[in-house]
């Protein structure tokens, strides 16, 4: 009986072994995939310069408002070339209160503007960009 047992612990050995390596990736894999489920999207770095330009486009927002309009239309199209929607959403945000002063409707807070600048930067870690909102002047 001794010989029959000894290859039935040998095989019990080597399942537990593989069992517990299988046990070790899969625990791995779900710390990485916590690790990484709250960071924002990252955009790519063409992404990130196009939303700089963007971004920066909204110092030259006309005062009448047919040329707003005409400068919102482009300012969509030139958006919708960015493949990160969510970097897009915060470029969109920060150019619709740029058209809102413009039009009169008031300023936002440099803070509100400081918290999309964090948040588009956010997105850009990966692509070493760094996004720069400027205040809105009055």
């Amino acid at each position: 009986m001794n010989a029959v047992a000894r290859p039935r612990k040998n095989k019990a050995i080597v399942l537990g072994a593989v069992a517990l390596a299988l046990s070790a990736v899969i625990a791995a894999a779900a710390g990485y995939w916590w690790h990484e489920r709250d960071k924002p999207s990252q955009a790519s770095r063409t992404d990130c310069m196009l939303a700089q330009e963007l971004v920066d486009s909204s110092r030259q927002i006309p005062r009448d408002k047919a040329a707003i309009e005409k400068w919102v239309k482009n300012e969509q199209r030139l958006r919708s070339q960015l493949e990160d929607g969510y970097l897009g959403a915060g470029v969109s945000n920060y150019n619709g209160l740029a058209v809102l002063h413009a039009k009169g409707e008031g300023t936002p807070s440099n803070k509100r503007l400081q918290q999309m600048e964090d948040e588009a930067n956010g997105h850009c870690a990966d692509a070493d960009v760094k996004l720069v909102f400027p205040p809105i002047a009055s």
